[in-house]
Order: C-alpha cells, then sequence, then structure tokens
C-alpha cells in the first residue's frame, strides 16, 4: 500500500460470520464505538491528511448508505482518495449498482466455490458462492482490471482474494477456473496462504490446523494451469 499505507477504517459486525474468522472480536461480537455519519466523514478527512493512499472501508456491506453518505460529505470537503470497498463478496448486485460511480477499488473474497461449505463455516450462507460470482461480475462491470500506477500504486479495479484452506474446504481448484473462465485472465488474484485456526476453527478438525506447503502449491498450480496471469502469491519465499 505504498508508505502512505491504506487508510482503514473497520466497520462492527458482519454478514457472514466465518467460524475461523480472525477479527470475530469486531466482527461477530460487535467490538466498537458509535460514531455518526459526520465522524466517518471526519476520519476520511483525517486519514488523507495522514498520507494513507485510499479509504479502505471493512465490511461496509450492512452499512452501504451510511458510507456513501459519508463519503458525500466527505468529498464536499476535500476528499480525493479512491474509495476502497473491503469485502467478504457477499453483496446484492442491486446494491452494487448504486455504488457505480462512487468506488473505485473492489477487494472482495471469493471464499468457497461450494454451496454446503459456506452453509457449514459461514452462518447458513447457502447462496455464497452463486451471490458471489454475481457480485465480482458486477464489480469487474464498473471498474474493470486492477493494474498499478506509475507510482506502484492501485487506483481502480478488482482485486479478488482468495484464502486457501487446508484439505481443500475452499474449493480453489473451482474458485480459480471460474475467475478464469469468467473474468480477464489478468483480473489480479491474491492467493493468501496465512490461514490459521482461529476463533471456532478448533471445533472443526479438518480446519483446525494451518495449511501446508503442498496444499498452497497445488493451489498456485491450479491458479497458474486455469490461465491467470495477474497473481499475488503470498510468502512464496516461505514455500
Amino acid at each position: 500500500m505504498g508508505r502512505g499505507g491504506s487508510g482503514t477504517i473497520f466497520n462492527s459486525n458482519c454478514n457472514l460470520r466465518c467460524v475461523f474468522c480472525i477479527n470475530s472480536e469486531i466482527s461477530q461480537g460487535g467490538e466498537g464505538s458509535a460514531r455518526s455519519i459526520e465522524q466517518m466523514a471526519d476520519m476520511m478527512l483525517s486519514l488523507q491528511s495522514m498520507g494513507c493512499h485510499n479509504i479502505n472501508i471493512v465490511t461496509p456491506t450492512h452499512y452501504s448508505p451510511h458510507t456513501v453518505l459519508a463519503v458525500d460529505i466527505a468529498s464536499a470537503r476535500g476528499l480525493r482518495l479512491p474509495l476502497l470497498w473491503n469485502t467478504s463478496g457477499y453483496e446484492r448486485v442491486d446494491v452494487l449498482k448504486v455504488l457505480d460511480g462512487v468506488v473505485d477499488i473492489y477487494m472482495p473474497d471469493f471464499k468457497y466455490a461450494d454451496a454446503m461449505i459456506a452453509v457449514k463455516y459461514s452462518s447458513g450462507a447457502e447462496t455464497y458462492p452463486e451471490v458471489t460470482r454475481a457480485a465480482l461480475l458486477e464489480m469487474q462491470r464498473q471498474v474493470g482490471v486492477a493494474h498499478p500506477g506509475a507510482d506502484g500504486l492501485m487506483y481502480r479495479g478488482l482485486m479478488i482474494r482468495h484464502l486457501v484452506m487446508p484439505n481443500g474446504v475452499s474449493g480453489t481448484e473451482a474458485v480459480v477456473k471460474w475467475i478464469a473462465g469468467n473474468l480477464p485472465k489478468d483480473t489480479y488474484v491474491n492467493l493468501m496462504s496465512q490461514y490459521r485456526p482461529m476463533f471456532k476453527a478448533f471445533e472443526y478438525p479438518e480446519i483446525a490446523r494451518r495449511l501446508t506447503r503442498s496444499e498452497y502449491t497445488q493451489a498456485v498450480a491450479w491458479a497458474r494451469e486455469a490461465g491467470l496471469t495477474n497473481l499475488d502469491i503470498q510468502g512464496w519465499r516461505g514455500w
């Protein structure tokens, strides 16, 4: 995120509530303090004054109207940074269409390929795969492929994250094949290797351990075989 970092604003609670969430105190415990829309606008302007490169709204889905109003207020007062929508991917297309022209960078997860896996680990979200696929298509339509500017920073585009999980739980092969088959081959895809069991993950033996080197290597191979050319391979020196 450059030298100035990403200007991150976390929202309490989440529409997926994954059992392995590393921020469960915020996403499910509701940790945080109430703030007004005007105060949220102030936060954005403060982050800009600190030299941050973007405004990064984490789990924004359930606060979409509040966020848009805050951006409108902050923009009238001089906010000029790109707006980054940092989401689980579980987004309604009709809401995304309202955000057309407001959001500059979409950074969604594509967590699972299988509906029953989503049901098991993310609060019964049976529609997660189909809803997320539709959301990704709409995000791509709005902002296109993410390519860095001359300074190496991202100002616009779609940046997909996929957390590779133990025992093939996240369906990585199917995820990367769908991306390659439905989005441009140079779509930015971050294959995340940092999974570790947190929160309630120890209640599920199949995800109660860290990812192995061979599992991550296989995930990278699947992405390359699918034809994806813009991969962010996390921690590759350690693998």
